[in-house]
């Protein structure tokens, strides 16, 4: 589809239920120049057929049916075939509002940016809203080396004195992309399946090659969240998932160039996945003997210990800093407690 604005890549696995939703929410945006890329991903119910039926109802949608190698692997199916001057992702349970794609495309042009980023809504599984990510407050515009850096710092975490984790989101959905900075760089996704935050690296390896970049105080995208979920016991054993994105980020950053500081943000973004992690397995259905072997494998972590020795965690706020403190005494009643707070 020649001269298209905007290609919009969709992978699609196991969506049955809500991939109707998530189409319907493309097919009528208020930007109508735009293709839509759905990507079976051997999906083993009704979506190969369900993305059929969308292609024949609307000509401005295209339908790539593949081995299924995971959704990093799908997304970089769609970008072989996309066409559109500017690349955007969204993922099948999820929808985004009518003007998302209009306002990101007119401010693309507007400050020729080559990335433009907006926020992320939560919602649970049945579509009701349940908050709003951190995210930029105002526009801002980025061309300095310097600046962007700075904001691939952010994204990976904030300051070890900042409340929130991060103040922009690192999800590929919210993010639009110049097609020719991907395509001339052969950027491609990782496997999640190999490495995990697979879009975080896409991004941080977009942002590298980026002149321009801009920050829309926007929040149009709808992310289905499990708000219910309590797993058996599926975070067991997987803590070598934290060091290994850990220890991947760091190693990208460096080969990037990315600096300013960026060993102290990998730092917090290890000790911020752990928290997490923690807090999974306490919430889980294990056993109260399984729940504290595992933690206390985890809080024994040599690496572990030695960024919580060499992190400023009095700087930290309160909660995080107990959090830390919970850790290196290895107390599973203090870190069940605070996983309580919110």
């Amino acid at each position: 589809m020649k001269g298209t604005k905007v290609s919009i890549v969709v992978p699609c696995w196991g969506v049955e239920k809500y991939i109707d939703c998530c189409v319907s929410s493309l097919v009528n945006q208020i930007l109508k120049d735009i293709e839509i890329i759905l990507v079976d991903d051997e999906s083993p119910d009704r979506v190969p057929e369900m993305c059929e039926v969308w292609a024949r109802k609307d000509s401005r949608i295209k339908v790539v049916h593949k081995k299924n190698a995971g959704l990093g692997m799908a997304c970089n199916s769609g970008i072989e075939v996309a066409t559109g001057d500017y690349i955007a992702f969204c993922d099948s349970d999820d929808w985004v509002d009518a003007e998302m794609y209009e306002t990101m495309y007119k401010a693309a042009v507007k400050y020729q940016a080559d990335m433009v980023f907006t926020g992320l809504k939560r919602v649970d599984m049945d579509g009701n809203p349940c908050g709003t990510l951190p995210h930029r407050k105002e526009t801002q515009f980025f061309q300095e080396r310097e600046d962007i850096n700075k904001l691939a710092c952010d994204m990976i975490a904030s300051s070890p004195h900042v409340r929130y984790e991060h103040t922009i989101q690192m999800s590929a959905k919210v993010v639009l992309y110049r097609r020719q900075v991907i395509e001339q760089n052969h950027i491609q996704f990782v496997s999640e399946r190999e490495i995990p935050s697979e879009d975080l690296h896409f991004n941080l390896n977009v942002l590298s090659k980026s002149r321009k970049v801009c920050v829309l105080p926007f929040s149009f995208y709808n992310y289905r969240v499990n708000t219910n979920s309590i797993t058996k016991k599926s975070k067991f054993g997987m803590y070598s998932n934290v060091i290994k994105r850990y220890e991947y980020t760091l190693k990208e950053c460096e080969e990037l160039g990315i600096g300013n500081g960026v060993e102290l943000r990998c730092q917090r973004m290890l000790l911020a996945y752990t928290r997490s992690h923690i807090c999974s397995i306490i919430r889980s259905m294990a056993s109260l003997q399984e729940k504290k072997e595992e933690i206390n494998d985890i809080c024994c972590h040599p690496l572990l210990n030695y960024i919580i020795d060499i992190y400023p965690v009095n700087k930290m706020p309160f909660v995080h800093r107990a959090f830390v403190y919970a850790i290196k005494i290895r107390s599973y009643f203090i870190l069940s407690m605070l996983t309580k707070v919110k």
